[in-house]
């Protein structure tokens, strides 16, 4: 069943973003006297991207091999690359690295990843061994480019997102860089990709749940929060806000748009956005909904937990999924012992999910 609220917000038409609406919620402006409609999805979700990490701990069907056929297309496709680009792979385009063989991995990779169980992880790329760190961000970056648009990540423009313990820690911070647990969430565009050069010493593990899954919990357990989870919250930009706006957008926790449910989790934000005095405060209601589902993927067997190793590259689609990194130490005198991984983040506004404004206006990546 579906149900249609009446909820304040910046207008909208279904199907469409209109530049006015995109400036509208990512200024933080309501809009001037607008009403929106979102419509809650009050049945389960049944689909290949709802499952448990308890079905698939020992299944190994979301893993997929480098072959040697695979390697050997890479190394084709680097001989095209001019040498001045492979340090500034930001201007390899997608048929600059042609990949003739792999390109049918590529499009089975973006099925499992819209129709499937919505994460894949790519492993055996043998860095060090057969490629240089270069050669491989180069390889990297050209599967990205195969896959979709790849977008800014932060306020800077950065096209590849570095992800290691740089020490930035404070409440108003993105965890990425630092060693801390980052607590389950979404990134900001449709697909986001990892690949490892280098572990931690210790932790750093890798865990993805269906975001499906966790509406079933609400659906079953607390029907009750199905309004809180697609009301459209002020949400904290994290120090990384564009030019003019207050330090915080609206976006809901879940959106039914289009015959589809999508999230972009992100609890955390919504209650550091207090922090600006024309936020609202929460409610009762609101936070025991938000301690409630942050604790639903945390119960055992429902996530599923992998160990990233050197070579392995993760892509998850962020509308139906929720990811997370533990903490982790790096070896202080031994780089070779320090985690560093690089992160795309891919958009893919022709052959995606239909999404409802307030998401798709990410498509963009980050203003900059």
């Amino acid at each position: 069943m579906i149900t249609a609220v009446p909820e304040r917000g910046p207008q909208h038409v279904p199907g469409r973003l209109l530049p006015s609406q995109a400036m509208s919620w990512r200024n933080g402006v309501r809009g001037e006297g607008a009403s929106s409609v979102a419509q809650i999805l009050t049945e389960p979700v049944s689909a290949q991207n709802v499952w448990t990490g308890d079905e698939l701990s020992g299944a190994g069907r979301w893993i997929i091999r480098f072959t040697e056929e695979d390697l050997a297309d890479f190394e084709r496709a680097l001989a095209h690359v001019p040498k001045e680009h492979v340090r500034d792979v930001t201007q390899i385009r997608a048929e600059d690295f042609p990949l003739p063989h792999f390109r049918e991995r590529i499009a089975d990779i973006v099925d499992r990843l819209e129709h499937g169980l919505g994460f894949v992880l790519l492993r055996g790329l043998p860095i060090y061994d057969r490629f240089s760190e270069d050669e491989a961000t180069v390889i990297y970056w050209g599967i990205g480019r195969h896959m979709g648009n790849l977008v800014p990540q932060n306020r800077k423009g950065d096209l590849i997102g570095h992800i290691r313990d740089l020490g930035r820690r404070g409440p108003y911070e993105r965890a990425y860089a630092t060693n801390e647990d980052l607590g389950f969430h979404t990134d900001s565009t449709d697909f986001v990709g990892l690949m490892c050069l280098r572990p931690a010493l210790h932790g750093g593990e890798s865990f993805v749940a269906s975001s499906g899954l966790l509406y079933n919990f609400v659906v079953r357990e607390h029907p009750e929060y199905l309004p809180i989870l697609s009301k459209n919250f002020p949400t904290d930009w994290r120090s990384e806000e564009p030019p003019g706006s207050p330090g915080w957008y609206l976006e809901p926790l879940y959106s039914y748009f289009g015959g589809a449910l999508s999230a972009t989790v992100r609890t955390g934000r919504a209650m550091s956005a207090m922090r600006f005095p024309d936020v609202p405060r929460l409610t009762a209601d609101e936070v025991s909904c938000f301690m409630y589902f942050e604790s639903l993927p945390k119960r055992p067997g429902v996530a599923l937990g992998m160990q990233l190793q050197t070579g392995d590259l993760q892509f998850v689609s962020n509308f139906v999924t929720v990811h997370t990194r533990t903490a982790f130490v790096d070896d202080a005198a031994d780089p070779a012992r320090q985690r560093h991984l690089l992160r795309l983040w891919i958009s893919r506004p022709e052959g995606g999910r239909p999404l409802c404004p307030e998401y798709a206006a990410w498509r963009s990546g980050y203003p900059t």
